[in-house]
């Protein structure tokens, strides 16, 4: 876990850096757009196979000292009411649905639908990937989502403040770290701010126009 938090800590650092030695200047902000079932398809499944990947590196213990196969089978189609600490279930699991939610969001999807995906994504961890250790847990599966979501939306305003509205470059570092999947290639809301010349204006005063970057 610590060595994650490492690394996430030296790639926030380095990107931010590197956009801040840039000269062009951008704008943040989420554009909503239609998805195909394709599209549907390889989000969830993206999401799904890095929660195969993270699972065992985030929750090393559980993964070795109560994984099994056996367990998987024991655990498969079994919902309990679980007895984590609450640090567990208020804190750590709606963090980590604020983070589907967002992640949803930057691959443009609406609010309502990116909470409807951040809760088929936690309940395909749930229900398929957690029970390699312990059962599904009943709490889980509204409060990651449904909490997660309500956080994530806070987030989302947050960072695009930070992000929009102040040239320190530690706001910038705070904003990418709150919503980091603002720093991927999959987000399509990071606009270029061009300065042009608008011709049928008789000053000749400068007018800002946001393109897409491509």
């Amino acid at each position: 876990m610590t060595k994650i938090i490492i690394l996430y800590c030296c790639f926030l650092f380095y990107s931010v850096i590197a956009h801040g030695l840039e000269e062009t200047e951008y704008r943040y902000t989420y554009i909503e757009r239609q998805h195909s079932k394709q599209e549907v398809a390889t989000h969830l499944g993206s999401i799904y196979l890095t929660s195969w990947a993270l699972y065992p590196l985030i929750m090393p213990h559980a993964f070795k000292e109560q994984g099994s196969w056996s367990n998987y089978r024991n655990n498969f189609a079994k919902i309990v009411f679980d007895q984590d600490q609450p640090f567990w279930n208020w804190l750590v699991h709606p963090l980590a649905g604020s983070q589907l939610f967002l992640f949803y969001r930057a691959n443009g999807y609406r609010k309502e639908n990116s909470l409807a995906m951040a809760f088929i994504s936690s309940a395909l961890f749930e229900l398929t990937v957690e029970i390699y250790s312990e059962p599904a847990s009943i709490q889980d599966l509204y409060q990651t989502p449904v909490l997660g979501s309500l956080i994530g939306l806070g987030i989302e305003n947050l960072s695009l403040y930070l992000l929009n509205n102040s040239n320190n470059i530690f706001a910038h570092i705070l904003g990418h770290a709150i919503n980091p999947s603002t720093l991927f290639w999959f987000y399509d809301g990071k606009i270029i701010v061009t300065p042009q010349i608008n011709p049928q204006d008789k000053n000749k005063s400068a007018a800002l126009f946001l393109t897409g970057e491509f």
